[in-house]
């Protein structure tokens, strides 16, 4: 199954579960039906004033001969008004900043600049999954360099190299490589965007991650939010949840990495970004592995307190 289809699959699936969820208990129940009987009436109560101020029967009519698909309409329109929401935002008091939490998949987000996290090898190679398709990087790869990965590479060496750092020798299954410490960032230029190479985790000659701390998530945003400062953007920004996918950070929990993500960026006392957007995949909201609402109210605390 191609990327897109997949994405696509996924947009539905959300979708539909933000439509249905929260609909078995009564409150709920009772909160749909009075909502739908209230579009039904104001339907109803149109047609009729239409017909006593002008002689306009014929929609009085319509709601009499077609009662059903006027009840249809009127439960249509309650779903879509008391659907679970799916994105929260706020803007920072006294800032110029905008934070916006949203299920959906990272690349189908309108932004300038994103987050790309990586091995501290800052490897590339997709064979025998070394780096997963299924994975950030790996969706990037597939988007922008799948034809041309030395390309890539290329372009990870002379940014790190402009920074003036270097790395350690090391090896894995692939051959020689250098290790750099994780949060090291590489700003690679792609068709009129930014993308910010993150250095997550070590891993093993497989590719596989090691020495997975929570601490991790922390010094990448740093390394972020420094590199940004240093020779970055101001502008929007798009990212992933960091340490909750194939890092597998134990402690790196969705809420977690959501709340040190916002306090990181609303805390900085320089201007970093105009609007931040964290995605979370529709796998996880589609596995109820997030409380959307409970995301919602901390976006509302940090904006007006920060």
């Amino acid at each position: 199954m191609s990327r897109k289809i997949a994405v696509f699959r996924d947009k539905i699936k959300v979708w539909i579960k933000c439509l249905l969820s929260e609909k078995n208990s009564l409150v709920a129940v009772w909160k749909l039906l009075y909502t739908a009987i209230g579009y039904i009436s104001s339907v109803f109560a149109f047609s009729v004033l239409l017909k006593d101020l002008v002689g306009f029967d014929k929609a009085v009519i319509f709601c009499k001969n077609c009662w059903i698909i006027l009840v249809l309409m009127g439960i249509t329109a309650s779903f879509v008004k008391n659907h679970e929401k799916v994105s929260y935002k706020g803007m920072v008091k006294d800032d110029d900043l905008q934070i916006e939490v949203k299920v959906n998949d990272l690349f189908s987000i309108k932004a300038s600049s994103y987050v790309i996290p990586t091995n501290t090898y800052f490897r590339t190679v997709m064979e025998g999954e070394y780096i997963s398709p299924d994975s950030v990087q790996g969706a990037f790869q597939l988007k922008y360099f799948k034809k041309n990965r030395i390309e890539l590479d290329k372009l990870i060496a002379v940014n790190l190299e402009q920074q003036g750092i270097e790395g350690e020798d090391g090896t894995d299954i692939h051959g020689s490589v250098k290790k750099y410490p994780v949060g090291t960032v590489a700003k690679v230029d792609v068709k009129g965007k930014h993308f910010y190479f993150v250095a997550m985790n070590d891993v093993n000659k497989y590719g596989k991650p090691i020495n997975q701390k929570f601490n991790n998530v922390d010094i990448a945003l740093k390394g972020l939010l420094k590199a940004i400062l240093l020779f970055g953007h101001c502008d929007d920004i798009a990212m992933p949840l960091i340490g909750t996918g194939r890092a597998a950070i134990r402690e790196a929990t969705i809420e977690n990495v959501i709340e040190d993500t916002i306090n990181m960026f609303v805390s900085s006392q320089d201007k970093i970004v105009r609007k931040l957007t964290v995605c979370i995949r529709p796998k996880d909201y589609l596995d109820d592995r997030i409380d959307l609402k409970r995301v919602g109210k901390y976006i509302d605390y940090k904006c007006e307190f920060r």
